[in-house]
């Protein structure tokens, strides 16, 4: 794939290739602020998702990237400003009633946070929590939600599921708690899954089984994955497209392959040597990947 421009708008109209998807979610002009005297933490953005697309989002902390993903959900304070439009597939996702946000959400896109144990409720368990997912937007009965709990649970690694699906969170491991993230997100089979840091608080071994995991699901469901990480590595493991965020902006996209391997913004080229473990610029080859 040839490197795409990273500012401006496509021309509406433009001819598409033969049998080339519609986008399912397409960002233009998206920016954020807090407050009229700070700099936007997202400024400007536009790019678009088709169905099936594995994009990693990458930079720094602070790069914006979480932001943009809470944009997207619409999960962003009330004191944030957004001007823009966010369209998962014809729904302007900026102008929507909390209701229509509410039926969406889960069932046509869902994320994965970077935090579980913030994520899921202390005080009930986590079979009570996947169940209520369930219950907001499918008409089920007592019985098929614990059949469908217990069937999520076993596809993302948790053995011996009619017994932990009684377990409250602070009683699995925080592999575990990624993992009931992962089967929460999924339930509802959304078409666009928006993992952000899933793997940032977890060991070596324990990262290695996660990235596993999303990637076999994502591949099982044909879903659309936008993931965020500043871990280039992980990126590597599980994104066909790789777009770069620095303070707001996205300045660079492309291919895995080519991003990662022939970087052309010096930003891009700081963050794969920093990866590395090497100052910019000391050997490092064009044919080199990251993993």
């Amino acid at each position: 794939m040839a490197r795409t421009p990273v500012s401006g708008r496509a021309p509406r109209g433009a001819t598409r290739a033969a049998g080339e998807q519609d986008p399912l979610l397409v960002i233009e002009g998206l920016t954020v602020r807090y407050g009229r005297t700070q700099p936007p933490a997202v400024n400007g953005v536009s790019f678009s998702l088709r169905p099936g697309d594995r994009v990693g989002l990458v930079g720094e902390s602070g790069s914006g990237k979480s932001t943009l993903a809470a944009a997207v959900l619409r999960l962003l304070p009330t004191s944030a400003q957004v001007t823009g439009r966010v369209d998962l597939d014809g729904h302007d996702l900026t102008d929507l009633k909390p209701s229509e946000l509410r039926a969406l959400r889960s069932t046509r896109m869902s994320r994965v946070p970077q935090d579980p144990l913030g994520n899921l409720n202390p005080v009930f368990t986590i079979g009570r929590q996947l169940s209520d997912v369930l219950s907001a937007h499918r008409s089920l009965s007592r019985q098929e939600r614990t059949t469908i709990v217990e069937e999520a649970l076993h596809r993302v690694g948790i053995g011996d599921a009619a017994v932990k699906r009684r377990n409250y969170p602070h009683e699995l491991s925080g592999g575990m708690r990624q993992r009931v993230m992962i089967a929460m997100a999924l339930l509802n089979h959304p078409d666009l899954l928006i993992a952000d840091e899933p793997t940032t608080a977890l060991d070596v071994t324990v990262q290695a089984q996660v990235v596993e995991l999303l990637r076999e699901r994502v591949a099982e469901a044909g879903m659309t994955l936008l993931l965020i990480s500043h871990d280039i590595g992980v990126v590597a493991e599980l994104c066909t497209t790789v777009m770069v965020m620095y303070r707001g902006e996205i300045v660079e996209k492309g291919t895995a392959a080519e991003v990662l391997t022939r970087p052309t913004h010096p930003y891009t080229r700081s963050l794969i040597a920093a990866a590395r473990g090497r100052v910019p610029g000391d050997g490092d080859g064009p044919s080199e990947m990251v993993t």
